[in-house]
């Protein structure tokens, strides 16, 4: 199941070093071309991320293809919020998701702003991800010390929207344009992280792991990112090994 024992092993290693830790997804990660995603229509998914300890995630198209009801059903399901910002349910004319959520982490509170990519769904609608984004984080600023984006829009709509939207402490990015190295706009200062994007048979093989700095008024000081292959290196986290193997018999 894309490696998830090693994510887990991996989460559980950034958590034992004593620092705050948010586990993030900028989206398309709910189903795809494996088993058994495919065939509960992203439900295992979804129970994988609540055993991992996810704190947040980003509709993708692939997440929006599932369709009006089974997607409620999931995020009825998640134990984390998944939100979007320009994700309009056409049905009602609504927001379909939360635009973004605040936590308090580490003695700071962290607004998620969630943004949605282009979607052939029928049933949704997906408004301008940069005029989204900046209405959200002008909104949630008041109520930050940090901003937060996952965004499923590419690289490519990150790039303007770290550009044009000032205060947003760093985006964390899905879709088209997975970098070995963030990208940081030269407006704002905004860094993009972007560890990677599906492909057939190979999504959720690589987990990135980013470190922010925050001075004394919780402003950005500095940041590390890197992405990490989860290979035969990583070992397997015995806890999620035994789940994986209940749920694919292998």
């Amino acid at each position: 199941m894309g490696g998830v024992a090693r994510r887990a092993t991996k989460i559980a290693d950034e958590i034992k070093e004593g620092r705050p830790v948010l586990v993030l997804d900028a989206g398309n990660s709910l189903t795809g071309d494996r088993e058994p995603a495919s065939s509960s229509a992203g439900a295992t998914s979804v129970e994988a991320m609540n055993l991992l300890g996810y704190d947040a995630m980003a509709l993708g198209s692939t997440d929006i293809a599932l369709g009006r009801e089974v997607l409620r059903q999931r995020i009825a399901e998640a134990r984390f919020p998944i939100l979007s910002a320009n994700a309009i349910d056409r049905e009602t004319g609504e927001l379909f998701a939360k635009p973004f959520v605040v936590l308090e982490i580490g003695g700071h509170r962290v607004a998620i702003v969630g943004v949605s990519g282009q979607s052939d769904a029928r049933w949704i609608t997906i408004r301008d991800p940069l005029a989204a984004a900046r209405e959200s984080v002008e909104s949630v600023r008041p109520r930050a010390d940090e901003i937060i984006v996952l965004s499923s829009a590419g690289a490519a709509v990150d790039q303007q929207i770290a550009d044009a939207v000032p205060g947003i402490t760093v985006i964390v990015g899905g879709g088209a344009g997975a970098s070995a190295k963030p990208w940081v706009s030269n407006r704002t200062g905004a860094p993009i992280f972007h560890a990677d994007e599906g492909s057939a048979g190979h999504a959720g093989r690589i987990l990135g792991i980013g470190r922010l700095e925050l001075d004394e008024i919780g402003s950005l000081a500095g940041y590390a990112w890197r992405q990490v292959p989860l290979g035969p290196e990583v070992k397997d986290d015995s806890a999620m090994a035994a789940w994986v193997k209940s749920k694919t018999g292998g």
